[in-house]
């Protein structure tokens, strides 16, 4: 449940140093706080040497109780100035900056690890609404927060065909109740720091043709690599949500992404399409996930010519609306051997079951 307070920025250090929430007229405050504690136990079938998953985001350990991610939102309505943070902690955000279940020192994105997001909105007269300082990619129907998707681990079009974040300058307009608009120009796909000479632009179509029927329609690009292995990357991306009733819900996410080696060579490509279906009775629920991915030159998950396919079942109930429990299986199959199995050999499957325990306040 989010609580209101009105006594500044600086009563967010009182609360991580102390404990202690300050309301002060909270029917009038424009500060919210809200956050939360992901944690998760996960099997692997597999029984992995090393102990860790493949292409998991973010259940990264095999046979142990984890803490995913911890997180705080501080946001202020833009009326007509605002603003957001969010503090992050935990292997997630370690990963999402870095790449690895820990950040090393004097890596380039390692300074803004525990800031998921962080910027300034002004709501302009016009309409229009803007955004700049660092946000969440527009990219995908998943995010990085499990509690807001339907399923606890992450799909495959979301672990490696599009980015996590960035850093910028975001609009957004809408031009009726059924169709907004965004723009995006950004340092580029997963950096804070500019790493080259150019920048990164995105865009975002939303429309509601009919009440039950969402289509989003996301761009990004011409990304380059600050190493110089790439260029003109782009990823095109189609949302459709369909409400059928107040308690079935279906989604489907479509991924198509390109780029090209500096140096000439041919294009490189990737796609997939993950498919959802949500049955809720509150307080429970049960969810579906289909995906199938394809990475024609290894760009995804580091082999060329390969098609991944995952199935994800998972069940939750919903404890005084605060607690969410996910109980979860997942089975993973590649056309080469991409999975860890026992005695440190190669697989081209993957079974795990996954807990996920998350309390949001």
């Amino acid at each position: 449940m989010k609580k209101t307070w009105g006594a500044g920025f600086v009563v967010l250090f009182l609360i991580l140093s102390t404990g202690r929430l300050f309301a002060q007229e909270p029917a009038e405050s424009p500060f919210q706080i809200s956050g939360f504690v992901d944690t998760y136990y996960s099997f692997n079938f597999n029984r992995p040497d090393s102990n860790t998953n493949g292409l998991s985001n973010f259940d990264f350990y095999h046979n142990a109780f984890s803490v995913s991610l911890a997180e705080i939102v501080l946001a202020r309505t833009a009326e007509p100035v605002g603003f957001r943070i969010d503090l992050n902690f935990g292997t997630t955000t370690d990963f999402v900056h870095c790449g690895a279940f820990s950040c090393p020192g004097g890596a380039s994105e390692e300074p803004y690890k525990n800031i998921q997001q962080a910027y300034v909105t002004w709501a302009t007269p016009v309409g229009l609404t803007l955004d700049m300082g660092k946000f969440v990619t527009h990219m995908g129907l998943e995010v990085i927060e499990s509690k807001d998707n339907w399923n606890y681990t992450r799909g495959l079009l979301f672990c490696c065909a599009i980015p996590y974040y960035h850093a910028g300058l975001r609009a957004n307009y809408a031009i009726s109740d059924m169709i907004w608009v965004n723009g995006y120009v950004l340092n580029g796909w997963n950096n804070v720091v500019e790493n080259n000479n150019g920048k990164t632009f995105g865009a975002q179509v939303g429309i509601v043709p009919i009440q039950p029927l969402t289509v989003i329609l996301n761009w990004i690009g011409p990304e380059r690599s600050a190493g110089g292995g790439f260029q003109d990357r782009h990823v095109y991306d189609a949302i459709v949500m369909f409400n059928a009733t107040d308690n079935l819900s279906f989604a489907a996410n479509y991924d198509y992404g390109t780029q090209d080696p500096i140096g000439g060579g041919d294009s490189m490509t990737w796609s997939g399409i993950a498919l959802y279906a949500r049955l809720a009775a509150d307080p429970y629920a049960v969810a579906v996930r289909v995906e199938n991915a394809t990475d024609d030159d290894g760009v995804m998950f580091g082999t060329a010519d390969n098609t991944v396919q995952e199935v994800t079942v998972t069940g939750e109930v919903k404890v005084a609306n605060n607690l969410l429990i996910r109980a979860e299986y997942r089975y993973d199959m590649a056309d080469e051997d991409i999975f860890e199995d026992e005695g440190g050999a190669v697989t081209d499957t993957q079974n795990r079951a996954v807990l996920g325990v998350v309390y949001s306040f």
